[in-house]
């Protein structure tokens, strides 16, 4: 009987990969032809191998919410992931940004900057120095440098909403805002 309640509880997981696990499983500079093994480790399946760019795209669960990750090589090496989620509203685009927030937090401890939860006063200040306050208050970073985590709110042309959680990208517009 234990062996069942095992394998479901195995079963169940299968797939279920909190922000962190993959951020830290898979960080820039990681070779690049280890990531459809761990993908595939944490359940996920390939929708697009390494094209001639060096860019491989992977859909899976992160933190319980079906995303869609996506790999930028250079030399057989990680430069760049970015975990996308897709959302058809603001709420929700921001529910699951707060959800992926709160995670991100637990393996990576508090932002340097959280405009998710930006206060009244700081965005005064912020105002006030002219800085861009939608993109100010969209925006979780976890450092400055290229390779530290950054997550993004934002509304598409065709009025969809994407979460990015990225990991190796510039961070040049939010330390020019800033």
């Amino acid at each position: 009987m234990n062996k069942v309640i095992t394998f479901l509880l195995a079963y169940l997981l299968v797939g279920t990969v909190y922000p962190g696990q993959r951020l830290a499983d898979i960080q820039p500079g990681f070779p690049c032809d280890g990531i459809p093994h761990v993908e595939k480790s944490m359940g996920s399946v390939e929708l697009a191998t390494q094209d001639t760019n060096g860019i491989s795209k992977y859909t899976g669960t992160q933190g319980g919410v079906e995303a869609t990750v996506v790999y930028h090589c250079d030399q057989g090496r990680l430069t760049e992931q970015e975990i996308i989620f897709i959302s058809t509203t603001q709420s929700m685009a921001y529910q699951i940004a707060n959800e992926q927030r709160k995670e991100l937090a637990k393996d990576l401890g508090e932002p340097i900057h959280d405009g998710l939860n930006l206060g009244v006063w700081r965005k005064m200040i912020f105002g006030i120095l002219g800085a861009n306050l939608d993109y100010l208050t969209s925006v979780v970073v976890w450092g400055r440098a290229k390779e530290d985590v950054m997550l993004l709110v934002r509304e598409t042309e065709d009025k969809l909403w994407v979460i990015t959680i990225s990991q190796g990208s510039s961070k040049i517009e939010y330390i020019l805002n800033s």
